[in-house]
Protein backbone atom coordinates (compact mmCIF):
# COMPACT_ATOMS: atom_id res chain seq x y z
CA UNK A 1 0.00 0.00 0.00
CA UNK A 2 1.39 3.39 -1.05
CA UNK A 3 0.62 6.22 1.38
CA UNK A 4 1.33 9.94 1.25
CA UNK A 5 2.93 12.09 3.93
CA UNK A 6 4.09 15.70 3.92
CA UNK A 7 7.29 16.79 5.63
CA UNK A 8 8.87 20.16 6.37
CA UNK A 9 12.60 20.77 6.54
CA UNK A 10 13.74 21.34 10.12
CA UNK A 11 16.88 23.50 10.26
CA UNK A 12 16.51 24.11 14.00
CA UNK A 13 17.37 20.94 15.94
CA UNK A 14 17.44 22.15 19.56
CA UNK A 15 15.52 20.39 22.31
CA UNK A 16 13.23 23.37 22.80
CA UNK A 17 12.36 23.35 19.09
CA UNK A 18 11.51 19.63 19.23
CA UNK A 19 9.24 20.22 22.22
CA UNK A 20 7.50 23.07 20.39
CA UNK A 21 6.95 20.84 17.36
CA UNK A 22 5.34 18.17 19.52
CA UNK A 23 3.03 20.71 21.15
CA UNK A 24 1.97 21.78 17.64
CA UNK A 25 1.09 18.20 16.72
CA UNK A 26 4.28 17.53 14.75
CA UNK A 27 6.95 14.86 15.14
CA UNK A 28 10.67 15.59 14.65
CA UNK A 29 12.11 13.09 12.19
CA UNK A 30 15.05 12.27 9.94
CA UNK A 31 15.09 11.09 6.32
CA UNK A 32 18.26 9.41 5.10
CA UNK A 33 19.35 7.52 1.99
CA UNK A 34 21.81 7.55 -0.89
CA UNK A 35 19.86 10.21 -2.81
CA UNK A 36 19.09 12.49 0.12
CA UNK A 37 21.98 12.08 2.55
CA UNK A 38 20.49 12.91 5.94
CA UNK A 39 17.77 15.52 6.35
CA UNK A 40 16.02 16.68 9.52
CA UNK A 41 12.29 17.16 8.98
CA UNK A 42 9.00 17.36 10.85
CA UNK A 43 5.83 15.40 9.99
CA UNK A 44 2.24 15.55 11.19
CA UNK A 45 1.75 13.15 14.11
CA UNK A 46 -1.85 12.24 13.25
CA UNK A 47 -1.06 11.56 9.60
CA UNK A 48 1.84 9.26 10.48
CA UNK A 49 -0.26 7.36 13.03
CA UNK A 50 -3.02 6.98 10.44
CA UNK A 51 -0.59 5.47 7.93
CA UNK A 52 0.80 3.05 10.49
CA UNK A 53 -2.70 1.99 11.51
CA UNK A 54 -4.06 1.54 7.99
CA UNK A 55 -1.00 0.35 6.06
CA UNK A 56 1.26 -1.09 8.75
CA UNK A 57 4.85 -0.46 9.72
CA UNK A 58 6.17 -1.47 6.27
CA UNK A 59 4.05 0.98 4.29
CA UNK A 60 5.77 2.47 1.26
CA UNK A 61 5.31 6.21 1.75
CA UNK A 62 5.39 8.93 -0.89
CA UNK A 63 6.88 11.82 1.06
CA UNK A 64 6.92 15.43 -0.09
CA UNK A 65 9.44 17.60 1.73
CA UNK A 66 9.11 21.39 1.57
CA UNK A 67 12.23 23.56 1.96
CA UNK A 68 12.76 27.20 0.95
CA UNK A 69 9.63 27.18 -1.21
CA UNK A 70 10.70 24.05 -3.08
CA UNK A 71 9.21 20.58 -2.80
CA UNK A 72 11.13 17.33 -3.24
CA UNK A 73 9.56 13.89 -3.45
CA UNK A 74 10.95 10.70 -1.97
CA UNK A 75 9.84 7.11 -1.54
CA UNK A 76 10.50 6.16 2.07
CA UNK A 77 9.97 3.38 4.60
CA UNK A 78 9.64 3.82 8.34
CA UNK A 79 12.94 2.57 9.70
CA UNK A 80 12.41 3.17 13.42
CA UNK A 81 10.08 4.90 15.85
CA UNK A 82 10.82 6.33 19.25
CA UNK A 83 7.87 6.34 21.64
CA UNK A 84 7.16 8.20 24.84
CA UNK A 85 8.27 5.96 27.75
CA UNK A 86 5.07 6.76 29.66
CA UNK A 87 2.49 7.19 26.88
CA UNK A 88 3.53 4.32 24.59
CA UNK A 89 0.98 5.30 21.95
CA UNK A 90 2.70 8.67 21.55
CA UNK A 91 5.48 8.80 18.91
CA UNK A 92 8.18 11.37 19.73
CA UNK A 93 10.65 10.73 16.86
CA UNK A 94 10.76 8.86 13.56
CA UNK A 95 13.48 7.72 11.15
CA UNK A 96 12.61 7.28 7.47
CA UNK A 97 14.76 5.40 4.97
CA UNK A 98 14.65 6.76 1.42
CA UNK A 99 14.55 3.87 -1.05
CA UNK A 100 14.65 3.27 -4.78
CA UNK A 101 11.85 1.24 -6.29
CA UNK A 102 14.48 -0.68 -8.27
CA UNK A 103 16.64 -1.67 -5.30
CA UNK A 104 16.27 -4.67 -3.02
CA UNK A 105 15.56 -3.62 0.59
CA UNK A 106 16.09 -5.51 3.84
CA UNK A 107 13.27 -5.22 6.35
CA UNK A 108 11.23 -7.18 8.88
CA UNK A 109 7.66 -8.38 8.46
CA UNK A 110 5.26 -9.30 11.30
CA UNK A 111 4.07 -12.89 11.70
CA UNK A 112 0.29 -13.42 11.99
CA UNK A 113 -1.04 -16.75 13.27
CA UNK A 114 -4.19 -17.89 11.47
CA UNK A 115 -6.69 -20.49 12.65
CA UNK A 116 -7.26 -22.52 15.80
CA UNK A 117 -4.87 -25.34 16.63
CA UNK A 118 -6.35 -28.70 17.74
CA UNK A 119 -3.40 -29.02 20.10
CA UNK A 120 -4.51 -25.91 21.96
CA UNK A 121 -8.07 -27.22 22.24
CA UNK A 122 -6.59 -30.41 23.71
CA UNK A 123 -4.83 -28.38 26.41
CA UNK A 124 -1.48 -27.70 24.77
CA UNK A 125 0.42 -24.42 25.02
CA UNK A 126 0.90 -22.32 21.89
CA UNK A 127 4.27 -20.55 21.90
CA UNK A 128 5.12 -18.01 19.15
CA UNK A 129 8.94 -17.96 18.88
CA UNK A 130 9.21 -15.45 16.03
CA UNK A 131 6.94 -12.40 15.92
CA UNK A 132 8.80 -10.78 13.01
CA UNK A 133 10.72 -12.28 10.09
CA UNK A 134 13.71 -10.74 8.28
CA UNK A 135 13.11 -10.55 4.52
CA UNK A 136 14.49 -8.84 1.44
CA UNK A 137 12.64 -7.80 -1.69
CA UNK A 138 11.74 -4.77 -3.73
CA UNK A 139 10.18 -1.98 -1.69
CA UNK A 140 6.97 -2.35 -3.68
CA UNK A 141 6.68 -6.04 -2.78
CA UNK A 142 7.00 -5.92 1.00
CA UNK A 143 4.13 -7.99 2.41
CA UNK A 144 1.98 -6.57 5.19
CA UNK A 145 2.52 -9.79 7.15
CA UNK A 146 3.46 -13.44 6.80
CA UNK A 147 0.52 -15.65 7.72
CA UNK A 148 1.08 -18.97 9.46
CA UNK A 149 -1.74 -21.51 9.34
CA UNK A 150 -1.86 -23.29 12.70
CA UNK A 151 -5.18 -25.08 12.15
CA UNK A 152 -3.43 -28.43 11.69
CA UNK A 153 -1.07 -28.33 14.66
CA UNK A 154 -1.35 -30.88 17.46
CA UNK A 155 0.61 -31.13 20.69
CA UNK A 156 4.28 -31.63 19.84
CA UNK A 157 3.99 -30.01 16.39
CA UNK A 158 5.87 -26.94 15.17
CA UNK A 159 6.12 -24.71 12.10
CA UNK A 160 9.65 -23.92 10.93
CA UNK A 161 10.88 -21.06 8.75
CA UNK A 162 11.25 -23.43 5.78
CA UNK A 163 7.50 -24.10 5.88
CA UNK A 164 6.49 -20.44 5.60
CA UNK A 165 4.71 -19.35 2.45
CA UNK A 166 5.72 -15.94 1.11
CA UNK A 167 4.81 -14.00 -2.03
CA UNK A 168 6.94 -14.50 -5.12
CA UNK A 169 10.28 -12.62 -5.05
CA UNK A 170 10.23 -12.19 -1.27
CA UNK A 171 13.26 -13.91 0.25
CA UNK A 172 13.34 -14.93 3.92
CA UNK A 173 16.69 -14.36 5.62
CA UNK A 174 16.15 -16.52 8.72
CA UNK A 175 17.53 -20.00 9.50
CA UNK A 176 15.27 -22.44 7.58
CA UNK A 177 15.28 -24.88 10.51
CA UNK A 178 14.33 -22.30 13.16
CA UNK A 179 10.87 -22.86 14.72
CA UNK A 180 8.36 -20.06 14.26
CA UNK A 181 5.62 -21.44 16.51
CA UNK A 182 5.29 -24.59 18.62
CA UNK A 183 2.63 -26.40 20.62
CA UNK A 184 3.82 -28.19 23.73
CA UNK A 185 2.08 -30.22 26.40
CA UNK A 186 1.06 -28.31 29.49
CA UNK A 187 3.16 -29.13 32.55
CA UNK A 188 1.45 -31.62 34.78
CA UNK A 189 0.76 -30.47 38.31
CA UNK A 190 3.21 -32.17 40.72
CA UNK A 191 1.69 -35.00 42.72
CA UNK A 192 1.93 -34.24 46.38
CA UNK A 193 3.55 -37.02 48.39
CA UNK A 194 1.45 -38.44 51.20
CA UNK A 195 2.93 -37.51 54.55
CA UNK A 196 2.05 -40.00 57.30
CA UNK A 197 0.28 -38.39 60.22
CA UNK A 198 2.39 -38.72 63.32
CA UNK A 199 0.69 -40.25 66.34
CA UNK A 200 -0.03 -37.78 69.08
CA UNK A 201 2.88 -38.26 71.46
CA UNK A 202 0.81 -37.41 74.53
CA UNK A 203 -1.85 -40.03 73.79
CA UNK A 204 0.82 -42.61 72.93
CA UNK A 205 2.66 -42.01 76.15
CA UNK A 206 -0.57 -42.19 78.17
CA UNK A 207 -1.43 -45.53 76.57
CA UNK A 208 2.04 -46.82 77.39
CA UNK A 209 1.71 -45.76 81.05
CA UNK A 210 -1.69 -47.46 81.38
CA UNK A 211 -0.31 -50.68 79.89
CA UNK A 212 2.60 -50.71 82.32
CA UNK A 213 0.27 -50.05 85.25
CA UNK A 214 -1.93 -53.06 84.37
CA UNK A 215 1.14 -55.31 84.15
CA UNK A 216 2.04 -54.37 87.65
Amino acid sequence: MNSELDGKARPEKSGSNKNKLRKDGMIPAVVYGKNVGSMSIAVDAKELKKILKEAGSNALISMKVSEDGKTKKYKVLVKSLQRDPVKRESIIHADFHQVSLKDIVHTTVPVHLDGTAPGVIAGGILTPLMRRIDVECLATLIPDAIKVDISGLDIGDAVTVSELITPLDVKILEDPHAPVVTITAADKAPVEAEIPVEEDKTEAEEGKDESEAEDR
